[in-house]
This record gives structure tokens, C-alpha cells and sequence, in this order.
């Protein structure tokens, strides 16, 4: 029974590579989310390669429209939860899908 709870729990929950470039963020236009989202940015020290005003540093600006693994929400959360081959972590293990919507959300406030 605990293995078919699980099994549910999971299945619930769409897997990181079920995201596409053009999958609408969830959370899209939820105060609420975004200001989650800026926690999480700071708990999971984003800040330290992006800065707290995501203008960027050892790590890109945020902020600006160069964007070389894209701007659309599916690209934000594959380059969070996959990382990148010049030194962005993969954070897919660390949060969960929720958590990392909740920082797309958030680096998209900021990139108006």
C-alpha cells in the first residue's frame, strides 16, 4: 500500500523533463509565488553568483535581454533544475518543482 501512496504522490508531481521551452509558468502572476520565489533565491544562494538584484556577478545578469539559454519560462526552470555546462548546478535534487516555478516566478517579476 505505502508503495502505491508513493507511486500517486509522485505521479502528482511532473518530472523536471516534462518541462518544454514553451510550458507556461503555473504560477504566473501570483504575488504570492514570487515572493517565495525571492526567498528561496536568497536561501539557495542564487545571490551569490547572481547578485541580489539579479544584475549578475560571477554568474549572468538577470535582468537584461541576453539570455543564452532562454528567457521563456520552461527554458528559466530547465537551466535551474538541469544546471548548465559553464557552471550553473543543477538543482532538480535539491527543490522541488513547486520551489523552482516559485524562483522562475520571481526572476520574471524583475525581467519586465
Amino acid at each position: 500500500m505505502k508503495g502505491l501512496v508513493l507511486a500517486l504522490a509522485l505521479a502528482a508531481t511532473p518530472a523536471c523533463a516534462q518541462v518544454a521551452a514553451d510550458t507556461p509558468n503555473p504560477f504566473d502572476g501570483k504575488t504570492d509565488a514570487a515572493e517565495a520565489g525571492h526567498a528561496l533565491f536568497g536561501k539557495m544562494n542564487c545571490v551569490g553568483c547572481h547578485a541580489y538584484d539579479l544584475t549578475g556577478g560571477m554568474g549572468p545578469d538577470l535582468t537584461d535581454n541576453s539570455w543564452q539559454y532562454g528567457s521563456k519560462p520552461g527554458e528559466i526552470f530547465h537551466t535551474i533544475a538541469e544546471g548548465t555546462p559553464r557552471g550553473m548546478p543543477a538543482w532538480k535534487e535539491k527543490m522541488t518543482a513547486d520551489e523552482i516555478w516559485q524562483i522562475v516566478s520571481y526572476i520574471q517579476s524583475k525581467h519586465q
